[in-house]
């Protein structure tokens, strides 16, 4: 038996580009963590491509390292001051 929604929505997901970068919010947290260049509907080369001309005005952090366990955070861009790479 085949299910024919379960290949259709494999098509659609991207492999995962990771880039591990540190945040800095307008309220002074820092956070530091992992972004998928790929999580917007046009992948994104660079991570300035990925900010500047995305059109979802969240960002997806993973990889966080808070309270001594890993967290996943969603940022509104509209409250990111800085953004680096953190190799």
């Amino acid at each position: 038996m085949s299910n024919d929604g379960d290949s259709q929505i494999s098509e659609k997901w991207q492999e995962i580009k990771s880039q591990r970068v540190r945040i800095k919010l307008t309220d002074g947290t820092i956070f530091r963590g992992k972004v998928n260049l790929n999580s917007e509907a046009v992948p994104a080369d660079r991570m300035s491509d990925f900010f500047m001309k995305g059109v979802c005005p969240f960002v997806v952090l993973f990889d966080v390292t808070a309270q001594g366990r890993n967290s996943l955070f969603i940022i509104n861009k509209n409250h990111i001051l800085w953004i680096t790479p953190d190799d």
